[in-house]
């Protein structure tokens, strides 16, 4: 399909590869590697070259829809930009375009260059990725909230579903910002001092800083639940050491009184099972005393009266 834009650029805009983009770009010596590559559908494909009259071009491919639960699962688009021309090849808007927002082909064809048409469309991928980083941001305060009111031993998994959906993101936008700095390398002061490039710029950084101010947010997350981890392991540890410790005397005592051997005294005893009560009673609350005056048994053997992250 072929669009006029108001200021008369062209957009030819195909579903797949065809003899028609052949023809369109046949004067150009890197058009055949262009081509290979629509064909083997490759991705996040970038180049910057020159016509024989020394105008610049820059083509590639992008990925713009992936599924963050299955990478594999993703929708590529081919682009090749002109002075006069721009060419995309697999794009489908309806796919990145938000119910909220004005028309992308519409605002695409109004730019006065197929450079800042192209521009545009960049700036709908990052809005169409900035839609999807507002969902990550509301599961990770849930996730948050989730730490703070239950601390359940599911969470690690919770964390590093995040994280993952996080570098989805980040390897979406990092070929856009590789794109963007093509554009800007191969038209220099010519598009960068455009209304569309500036936008596309902030529009950029914006995105950046809000995954990086995420990944600071997932990796203290990841922190803190590694030490609530460590400090529940090692409560577990030192409950059991206690508790070892404290029956030790009434093992020992009733090992030694469980022996089978024939001469022993002890049996002859008339209160004997009551002085070995009353020992293995005494010699328990002496080890625990002697633990609690050293301040070695903590907060192990008191109830506990709030719900804290560390009880």
């Amino acid at each position: 399909m072929e669009q006029t834009s108001v200021y008369d650029w062209k957009w030819y805009r195909h579903d797949c590869h065809n003899d028609t983009i052949h023809q369109l770009i046949s004067n150009n010596k890197g058009c055949k590697n262009w081509l290979e590559n629509i064909q083997n559908e490759k991705v996040n494909y970038l180049r910057i070259e020159k016509e024989d009259n020394g105008e610049p071009i820059v083509r590639g491919s992008l990925t713009y829809k992936q599924d963050p639960e299955n990478q594999s699962d993703f929708e590529i688009f081919h682009f090749y930009i002109r002075r006069q021309s721009l060419i995309t090849v697999g794009l489908d808007l309806a796919r990145i375009e938000g119910d909220y927002r004005e028309s992308c082909n519409h605002l695409i064809l109004e730019e006065k260059t197929p450079v800042e048409g192209f521009l545009i469309l960049l700036g709908e991928l990052i809005n169409h990725f900035l839609d999807g980083i507002d969902e990550l941001e509301f599961k990770l305060k849930e996730l948050q909230r989730d730490v703070q009111q239950n601390n359940h031993t599911t969470l690690l998994n919770s964390i590093y579903d995040r994280r993952i959906e996080l570098i989805n993101w980040s390897d979406l936008t990092l070929p856009v910002h590789e794109t963007q700095l093509a554009i800007k390398e191969a038209f220099l002061d010519e598009i960068t001092e455009t209304t569309a490039y500036k936008r596309i710029e902030t529009r950029i950084d914006r995105t950046t800083t809000l995954l990086s101010h995420y990944r600071q947010d997932i990796d203290t997350l990841l922190n803190l639940e590694e030490v609530l981890s460590s400090h529940r392991g090692n409560e577990i540890m030192k409950t059991l050491t206690v508790f070892t410790v404290i029956f030790t005397p009434a093992m020992a005592i009733g090992a030694i009184w469980g022996m089978n051997f024939k001469n022993m005294p002890e049996l002859e005893w008339k209160l004997g099972y009551l002085y070995a009560m009353i020992l293995i009673v005494a010699s328990t609350l002496a080890i625990y005393l002697w633990l609690r005056m050293k301040g070695w048994t903590g907060d192990l053997l008191t109830g506990k009266k709030n719900k804290k992250h560390f009880d």
